[in-house]
């Protein structure tokens, strides 16, 4: 399956990569939300891995942009965990939330559970 990983910050960003891809995805990756956006129109990913904090486009709007346009699962991986930011999560058409500092093997089964919707 193709993941786009949205994450300007660059450890988190290739952590991510690398585990995912060692999980047996394709990856493309973006530092910022509009390349995010730019590139999930391009390539058509199965799933979006999208930091809401990002800069020229955040990711809340990225993905009620991306919502907008195709059904696609998108999985909001943020430092804010608050009431409100998970809120706004599901108000922007996420499918799922996962806050930082996260664990490895969250990060894993929830990408699963996600891709498990789009095998159906």
């Amino acid at each position: 399956m193709r993941i786009l990983i949205a994450e300007d910050n660059a450890a988190i960003r290739m952590m991510v990569h690398q585990v995912l891809e060692d999980a047996g995805h394709e990856i493309v990756l973006a530092e910022n939300g509009l390349e995010a956006l730019q590139r999930a129109l391009l390539h058509q990913p199965d799933l979006i891995v999208l930091d809401g904090s990002m800069p020229v486009m955040d990711g809340w709007e990225v993905c009620r942009r991306i919502k907008a346009q195709r059904d696609i699962p998108v999985m909001m991986l943020t430092v804010h965990a608050e009431r409100a930011d998970r809120e706004r999560a599901v108000n922007c058409g996420a499918n799922d939330f996962l806050a930082k500092p996260f664990d490895i093997l969250d990060l894993v089964a929830k990408v699963n559970a996600l891709l498990s919707l789009v095998n159906k």
